[in-house]
């Protein structure tokens, strides 16, 4: 009994000494499990006027929620817009039509800019014509930001003047200005021919049937306008439409849309953010798929060798099984080169803006691939390797 005893007393003196001199089991309790890179798809409901405030708000807000994740993680976040609808100091239809008249031509002439002095004789010719920057002259001047309720919003008529553009006694126009916290600007306006080509042409005005579409119908609006050229992701435009609450009411709303990385105008907008050096910031890659007619310009260029360019031409797809068409990886940069200096002819020498461009590889499937470029000021180069 007393043997047995001491049996199981040394044993557990053994155990005790084996767990107290296990060198590793220190290191076993500190490892921390290692944060795997993760792509984040997520919406926010806090609000935000501008790109850059949210840019801003949504980097500190996944600072916070996600600090975990691993230096490469990425997250697409979509915020609304938080002037969507803006309501204008005074909205209805009837009381924010205005028509300059030619007094006012006269009178706010020193203001406004809208006269010419003869150099020899020194006497002074007034125009009866503004330009837009003139007109929102005139706004200031006859309601000065100072004193006017904020997004007060006026449909002004006046005679346009555009040099080479209009006659010199200028063309009968009226558009739309909001009283915006940076002072008076020009907005977009939905026109007759717009109301028309929806149907609404008989009263040129919504009902509450509309409001679903509206963002369609904006959208639409603006990629067709010719005169919004080369919009930015976050530029915004403020639309205004006559708004018909009933048969004798009718109001003028405003609605602001933002560009967005698909080419659209949208209520909302997503942002891309990248977990980099231990934080979470806006991404700055600029990320491309080649379409198809992209392997035609590589194709037409002197990338590669001619074999490679027929192929890739005929196929959409860069050949790397080694044979006569193959395309080597510093053959397929050089075609990508040409590529992005046909998208992006004035894209800005900065390095710290990378260019990541997909691209589909021939190997017996087709599969894709990726390389990345910045642009530095010899031109497009591959992106140093992290």
């Amino acid at each position: 009994m007393i043997m047995k005893k001491n049996i199981l007393y040394l044993v557990a003196f053994i155990s005790m000494v084996f767990v107290a001199c296990n060198p590793l089991k220190d290191e076993i309790n500190n490892i921390k499990p290692v944060a795997a890179e993760k792509t984040l798809t997520i919406s926010t409901t806090t609000l935000y006027g501008t790109a850059d405030a949210a840019n801003i708000g949504i980097s500190a807000m996944l600072n916070s929620t996600y600090p975990q994740l691993a230096d490469g993680s990425k997250a697409n976040v979509t915020y609304s817009f938080k002037t969507n609808t803006i309501k204008p100091a005074d909205s209805v239809y009837a009381n924010i039509q205005y028509t300059v008249t030619a007094n006012d031509y006269t009178t706010g002439a020193p203001v406004v800019g809208n006269f010419s002095t003869n150099a020899t004789t020194g006497v002074i010719t007034i125009f009866n014509t503004y330009s837009v920057a003139q007109a929102a002259s005139f706004l200031e001047w006859k309601y000065p930001q100072a004193t006017t309720p904020a997004y007060k919003l006026v449909l002004l008529t006046y005679q346009f003047f555009q040099s080479n553009a209009t006659p010199s006694a200028g063309v009968t126009v009226t558009e739309a200005f909001l009283l915006m916290p940076n002072g008076w600007q020009k907005i977009y306006l939905v026109s007759p021919a717009q109301y028309a080509a929806l149907g609404r042409g008989i009263n040129n005005g919504f009902t509450s049937a509309d409001v679903a579409n509206l963002p369609s119908y904006f959208n639409t609006m603006l990629k067709s306008d010719p005169n919004i050229i080369s919009p930015k992701v976050g530029d915004v435009r403020y639309v205004t439409y006559k708004y018909m609450q009933s048969g004798t009411l009718m109001h003028q709303k405003v609605y602001a849309l933002s560009y967005d990385a698909t080419g659209n105008w949208v209520p909302s907008l997503t942002l891309a953010f990248l977990k980099k050096d231990g934080k979470w910031i806006p991404d700055p890659t600029i990320y491309y798929t080649l379409v198809r007619n992209d392997y035609n310009t590589i194709g037409a260029s002197n990338a590669g060798t001619a074999n490679g360019r027929a192929n890739l031409a005929q196929f959409g797809s860069f050949d790397v099984t080694g044979g006569a068409n193959n395309w080597t990886e510093a053959q397929i940069a050089d075609g990508l080169i040409v590529v992005l200096n046909a998208k992006y002819p004035n894209a800005p020498v900065d390095p710290t803006i990378p260019y990541k461009v997909t691209y589909a590889l021939f190997r017996g499937a087709t599969p894709t691939d990726s390389k990345s470029f910045v642009k530095t000021p010899t031109g497009f180069v591959l992106a140093p390797a992290n």
